[in-house]
């Protein structure tokens, strides 16, 4: 990262930790967040529309989000000062020099999920396209295979209602504690630690639906770049069966963003229909058990 994207950053942090020159209040519940205006406002349509018309939010200067998933407002505002969130890099770090080519670092972009690298063409947040404007591209620039392509590894008799259904195996027992080892061997702690985080996909899907709803772009593709990681690594464990009511039922039908990973990781992973929990998801979950119906006479789901 360039040491102007580093000096922006680090100037963001520390408002957001001072609250210095905070013209703003954000309320969820017992929580307060003093905010600036400039941040706030230049990222969110909907926060620049409060504080543009003659509201009481634009009045009184307090903004009350109490209705709203009181984790997903914070994990939001602090995408605002620090282009991610689930992590807080210190000021320390920030305005570390890291060295692109050194072994360590690409030991660890090899390893690691290479969509938790978001491509700055896709990132219309102006402060996230700048500060990823040094990412590393994936090495043969290929795209992405469509989340609703058939895998090679669908059978169909993995939806039998014959076939006895194995259990889900708990979130303690689909965290591979070796990693830990191996990553922390070869990998800087801020370039990996992403990667080593514990499922969050319900969080991810709040954000996601947060970021929707108050038109944060950068925070909505980060979310799903995010949950799209983690899924891949944790689809058999009880976290994402948990994720699924949250990306089905808080946002609308046509956002295909984290539906379509869900579908592809039943299309890559077929024994999910074998699942007693999934069983459970699927049935209350109408919008899931319609695109599986789709999907198991071979049409397309959206």
């Amino acid at each position: 990262m360039e040491a102007a994207n580093i000096e922006l950053l680090a100037a963001f942090a520390t408002l957001y930790e001072s609250a210095k020159y905070s013209d703003l209040l954000v309320q969820c519940g017992d929580r307060s967040f003093p905010v600036h205006k400039a941040v706030v406002c230049s990222r969110s349509h909907f926060f620049d529309g409060a504080c543009s018309h003659p509201w009481k939010e634009s009045i009184t200067g307090i903004i009350d989000l109490s209705e709203d998933d009181h984790e997903a407002v914070e994990h939001m505002i602090h995408y605002f000062y620090y282009l991610d969130y689930l992590r807080t890099p210190s000021l320390a770090k920030l305005s570390r020099p890291t060295s692109p080519t050194s072994s360590r670092r690409s030991s660890c972009e090899k390893r690691r999920p290479s969509d938790l690298v978001l491509a700055p063409a896709h990132a219309e947040d102006p402060l996230l396209a700048q500060a990823q404007a040094q990412a590393i591209s994936s090495p043969d620039n290929s795209a992405p295979a469509s989340p609703l392509s058939p895998s090679p590894h669908y059978r169909a008799d993995y939806f039998s209602p014959d076939t006895k259904a194995p259990p889900t195996p708990d979130l303690d027992q689909t965290f591979d504690e070796s990693l830990l080892d191996s990553y922390e061997s070869d990998c800087e702690e801020d370039e990996c630690d992403a990667f080593l985080q514990p499922p969050n996909l319900v969080v991810h899907a709040k954000v996601y639906a947060i970021a929707e709803k108050y038109g944060i772009t950068g925070l909505k593709d980060l979310a799903r770049s995010k949950f799209s990681a983690q899924a891949e690594h944790y689809w058999s464990s009880t976290e994402f069966a948990d994720s699924i009511p949250e990306v089905y039922e808080t946002t609308v039908d046509s956002d295909r963003g984290l539906r379509d990973v869900v579908i592809q990781s039943f299309r890559e992973h077929p024994q999910l229909a074998r699942s007693k929990d999934m069983e459970l998801v699927v049935r209350d979950t109408p919008g899931l058990a319609w695109e599986l119906f789709r999907l198991g006479w071979g049409l397309p789901v959206f």
